[in-house]
Formats: C-alpha cells, structure tokens, sequence
C-alpha cells in the first residue's frame, strides 16, 4: 500500500534534499526530519526500490537526471524499454475476462496486450489500428471490428468522426488506451489530437477503462487531453516516475500497488 500522507511528504522532502546537497547521511536525515533511523532507512529504501536515489555507506546519494527534463532514472536502450512495455501490457491484460466486449486504443503497448489474450474466450475486440489485425487475428480467438474512419497516408490508425460515431455507439465493456503524457491536473494525453478525440469516446462509452503509459512526463501543453486519471479505473506504468507525479495519484484518489518487475498499478479507489 501507499505510505500515509506525512510518510510520503516526507520522502519527497528527502529527494529534494539529497537533490540539492549530492548525498546526506542517515544520521542528518533522522536530525531533519525528527524520526528515528529506522524510519529513515525504511524510506530510503522505498525510494532507492523507485530509483529517486541510491544507497551507499549510511548515506543517500542523489541519482543523477537525464539532461532536460525531471525524470531521475537512468536512460534506457530499446530493448529495456520493450521490455517495460511488454510486461505494462502483460498486467493490462489480466483484467480482461471471457465474453467481454474490448476495446484496443491505439500504441505500442496496447499491441503487445493481444498475444496476452490467446487464452480469452468470446471476445469481442473493436481495433483503432488496423495495424494491430493481422496480431489480432493470429493470437485471439474473437469477433473483429474496426472502429472505421479516415486513414491518413502513411498512418495505420483510423480517426475522425466516423471513427469516434462508431465507438461512442457501442456497447463496451473495458477499454485499454495508451497515454503519452500527464499534466499537472491529472490529465491525460495523447500526443495525436485525432487519437485522443477517438480515445475519448472510447473512454466515455466503456464501463470501464484502463490506460497504460510508458514514463509519461508530467508536464503543460505536450498532448492533446482525452481524460483525467480521477476518469479512469487504472493506470498502469512503469516506475520511471517522479516523486511529483507520485503525489499527483494520491490527489486523485487513486491506490497504489507495486505489481511484478516493477510495474505500478494506481487504481480507484473502491471505498
């Protein structure tokens, strides 16, 4: 579970300040923060497991950012990233079941989700991207549709208002979409505005709807809003996260789960 609201105040408190000194010590942190050592290492522990920091000799040591942004992990090669990603939509795909009505945004990740689905009964599968078909037809057993709409040259995603008429009529019991980024109100965004307008009634039109997401950066004006994470039922990332945007989720309402290989899972709140 998350840690309560003054154990993660704290714990962001301490990346700022390891961030702004280099490194600091267990004993200078139990001073400032006025808690025993033991909580200290416990919350170093937790934030060296999200990579905000490392631990070495008693002492935090600040994880050096990639130039230009605020995101302080390593950067990754491709492979890692598929990696990531592959295993981002192997936990989407558990939260289909038999016989569901699905709808498949567009995106990498959301196509890695579909030979995950071999194992699905009676599906009914509603595609954005025809790209993702031939997957479709090779791994899941289903009835396949397509949302219709304007293909652009070049592009394999279907979008206007054909395509967005089509999905807000249908009858959807979950749909999965890909996000490229958040604000900093929680919104979430596509970096297509054709995408995120058809994203958006999909996700108007589904009884439920999980989105997926690889680092999105936490940012202004970098996409195109199709909902807000307080909209959703799930989101589902890697952990290459900063403490803000950690804290963004729990604004929201949304209950945090460490899943396999490091995978995060923020969900509404059933309470």
């Amino acid at each position: 579970m998350l840690a309560n609201k003054s154990s993660l105040k704290r714990r962001l408190q301490i990346v700022e300040l390891v961030r702004k000194r280099g490194e600091v010590s267990v004993e200078e942190l139990s001073q400032a923060f006025d808690v025993s050592s033991v909580t200290i290492r416990t919350d170093l522990t937790y934030l060296e497991e999200q990579r905000y920091l490392v631990r070495s000799f008693g002492k935090a040591c600040y994880l050096a950012q990639r130039s230009g942004n605020n995101v302080v992990i390593p950067e990754v090669d491709g492979a890692a990233r598929k990696a990531w990603e592959t295993a981002i939509a192997r936990f989407a795909a558990e939260a289909v079941d038999d016989h569901q009505s699905l709808m498949l945004g567009a995106g990498d990740i959301v196509h890695k989700i579909l030979p995950f689905l071999s194992d699905r009964a009676n599906l009914a599968l509603l595609l954005q991207d025809i790209g993702m078909a031939q997957t479709a037809q090779r791994f899941v057993h289903c009835e396949l549709l397509l949302t219709g709409g304007q293909l652009e040259q070049g592009a394999t995603t279907l979008t206007g208002p054909d395509a967005e008429a089509s999905v807000t009529r249908r009858s959807i019991d979950l749909c999965i979409l890909e996000a490229s980024g958040l604000d900093r109100d929680g919104n979430l965004l596509c970096a297509d505005p054709a995408v995120a307008r058809v994203s958006e009634a999909a996700r108007r039109a589904a009884a439920r709807t999980i989105v997926v997401a690889y680092q999105p950066q936490l940012g202004e004006h970098d996409g195109e809003v199709f909902g807000n994470v307080s909209d959703i039922d799930a989101l589902l990332l890697d952990d290459g996260i900063d403490p803000e945007t950690m804290e963004l989720m729990q604004s929201k309402g949304l209950q945090f789960h460490r899943r396999e290989s490091g995978i995060l899972e923020f969900r509404k709140s059933t309470a």
